[in-house]
């Protein structure tokens, strides 16, 4: 990384030192000082709030299709690398847990079925993150999406497409794909799991044919798949390589390589900035569209250099 972009970063926010010395600098000694950031607490703060944050899972109306809620807010402080004692939101965190039914399959949403992985694993893969990856209920989940693999290696989910059903021989969904990779990915003993290669076969390939009409589930990539953004709410470009970067399989293909090359064409003296943002983190760097970003620039060295570990 050059030396210039890092000292850069570092003039960042302390939210955004804790990260870059933790996570690509490996000190794990840092200081917590990134915890009285203004912006930060106001983000934690919502997440406690219960209306939209972590104890307001439990009414179905909490969508992880919005931001400034708690699968975003969640998502984002576990990715600077905060733990759960950290932001103290262990009671809401069992609230999230206690939902699992007796089978061990999670709703976290309204108007969706307990086969839809895609939504629960965002929250369940913040949460491993937080230190919660032993748990046995995030286990007992793992062990169900882990039996519910379909035929062509990934994960959909109506459940008519399953094994043994009608539809069975059809392309699994790259939204689950990703989010189940996602969650995997936060387990050693998975990220060279030869069963997951062919889901992730299935996002290398779609970016490879992202110039036919093919349109696994109706995700297709074009111009917004491959702007910046983060969070990464839906099909992207950033998450698609964060997530697949955890997985040494992939990130020697052909395809993730090129993938990673379309982002680094977007620098500016090795610095990135957001082209599209959200107004929940408008107050953050990747909120706002002018000037470059220290956080996404982040982001994308974690991906560059997380590669070269995995290589």
């Amino acid at each position: 990384m050059d030396k210039n972009v890092m000292n850069w970063l570092l003039q960042g926010a302390e939210w955004i030192k804790y990260a870059v010395k933790k996570q690509l600098l490996g000190n794990e000694q840092v200081s917590k000082t990134a915890l009285n950031d203004e912006k930060i607490m106001k983000v934690i703060k919502r997440l406690k709030d219960p209306k939209n944050g972590l104890s307001a899972i439990k009414t179905g109306e909490v969508y992880y299709t919005k931001t400034g809620n708690a699968y975003w807010d969640l998502f984002f402080l576990a990715d600077i690398g905060f733990n759960v004692q950290d932001l103290d939101v262990n009671k809401e965190i069992e609230e999230v847990l206690n939902l699992q039914s007796e089978e061990g399959k999670y709703i976290t949403q309204n108007n969706i079925k307990d086969s839809f992985f895609c939504i629960p694993t965002i929250l369940l893969t913040s949460i491993v993150k937080l230190g919660y990856k032993e748990d046995i209920r995030i286990k007992k989940y793992v062990d169900i999406i882990l039996e519910t693999q379909r035929l062509d290696g990934g994960w959909h989910c109506a459940k008519n497409r399953a094994a043994g059903n009608k539809l069975e021989d059809t392309e699994s969904c790259p939204m689950d794909n990703l989010n189940v990779l996602m969650l995997l990915g936060q387990y050693e003993e998975y990220k060279n799991d030869s069963r997951f290669n062919p889901a992730i076969d299935l996002l290398l390939s779609h970016w490879d044919r992202r110039a036919e009409k093919w349109r696994p589930y109706g995700f297709g990539i074009g111009r917004d798949f491959k702007k910046l953004k983060y969070p990464a709410v839906k099909y992207g470009i950033l998450r698609v390589l964060d997530v697949l970067s955890l997985y040494p399989y992939a990130v020697n293909k052909k395809e993730f390589i090129d993938m990673l090359d379309c982002v680094k064409e977007k620098q500016k003296n090795g610095k990135y900035q957001a082209e599209s943002i959200v107004k929940s983190y408008s107050e953050f760097d990747f909120g706002q569209k002018k000037e470059p970003s220290r956080w996404i620039t982040f982001l994308i060295n974690r991906i560059i250099q997380r590669a070269s570990t995995n290589n």
